[in-house]
């Protein structure tokens, strides 16, 4: 469940290319939204002085010189629909229950009464957003998300009491150990970004930050998420296919990491919660409807590795999709279109 958090910060895995000709003095530069394209010393540029002081868009900044120069910039502005799928295992260091209270005589019970060992959580979720972005300048793309997430997480606990008596009376409502804590979730994630990149030759490198918030329907407040990506590819052209009027275009292929730091401690009221059959008699004998629940927790790691690929079909349109794989599984697609 709560591990979801890095669902909104995989969802915006959406990525940038640069790369630089040295040998023929032309730059082959791609932001995840289009190319760039230097002409040659000697030859003269398809763009006319005038056409540029005509058309010249208010972004990126310094795109008018870099045009006189002989670039063909990417258009301004991409909107992408994106689909991110997270699988996960999360480590568990307690999850602690608060508020409860002895039936009948209504006198409230030590947080610490309950032990819960927590044997192992996987969690798997999927998120659908759209991303707005813009070039700020040639080689750096600006972007900010909002989107719908859902999933569900399921641990594996032992449940008893650090008392006695109380453990006693727990184990004779049946067995115990080793049952479900299941989770349901949903909420909205939202956040802002930014991409730079570089390259030689067809060869390019890839940096991506971004922060995001998600508000979970089963918690109180946010979970506030920290992405750093770094990725190395390898980009080149496809030949036209004439019988389908498919024209040439770009394609680029790379291997990276990510690291993800993400809230950790969650809070949230039992009643927004569903247990398993056992569990809920417990809970329901104990909760008058001031119960909270603490999770504390940490990812088995913050770092995984990804592999990807994108297709540049048009200038104004895009396809991607790219996994994530060792300590995190996942699978990111996405369509973008440039204007």
């Amino acid at each position: 469940m709560t591990k979801l958090a890095a669902v909104t910060a995989s969802v915006l895995l959406t990525t940038t290319a640069f790369a630089q000709q040295d040998s023929q003095k032309s730059l082959d530069y791609s932001l995840d939204t289009g190319n760039v394209e230097i002409t040659p010393a000697g030859e003269t540029s398809t763009i006319q002085k005038d056409e540029v002081e005509d058309d010249e868009p208010f972004l990126p900044i310094f795109g008018k010189e870099a045009r006189e120069k002989g670039y063909e910039l990417p258009k301004s502005y991409g909107v992408n629909v994106n689909y991110m799928n997270i699988h996960q295992n999360i480590n568990v260091k307690s999850i602690q229950f608060d508020g409860l209270t002895i039936p009948f005589i209504n006198r409230p019970l030590k947080p610490d009464l309950f032990k819960i060992d927590v044997l192992s959580t996987r969690q798997r979720s999927h998120t659908e957003t759209l991303r707005l972005d813009a070039w700020v300048f040639p080689f750096m793309n600006v972007y900010g998300v909002v989107g719908h997430t859902k999933g569900r997480s399921i641990s594996k606990i032992n449940v008893g009491s650090t008392n006695p008596f109380v453990n006693k009376l727990i184990k004779s409502m049946g067995d115990m150990d080793g049952i479900d804590f299941v989770l349901k979730f949903k909420g909205t994630t939202y956040g802002l970004g930014t991409t730079f990149a570089g390259g030689v030759g067809n060869w390019f490198g890839l940096l991506d930050l971004n922060y995001t918030r998600t508000k979970l329907n089963i918690i109180d407040g946010n979970i506030k998420a920290f992405t750093l990506a770094l990725r190395v590819g390898y980009r080149f052209a496809l030949p036209a296919i004439d019988t389908i009027k498919l024209p040439q275009s770009k394609f680029s292929l790379w291997v990276g990491t990510m690291y993800q730091n993400v809230d950790q401690n969650f809070h949230g009221k039992l009643s927004k919660l569903s247990f398993s059959p056992k569990l809920q008699s417990l809970i329901s004998a104990v909760n008058k409807g001031q119960g909270t629940f603490n999770v504390k927790q940490k990812m088995e790691s913050p770092w995984n590795m990804l592999a990807g690929f994108r297709w540049e079909i048009t200038p104004s349109f895009n396809i991607l999709a790219e996994a994530g794989f060792i300590k995190r599984n996942s699978f990111f697609a996405a369509v973008e279109y440039r204007f």
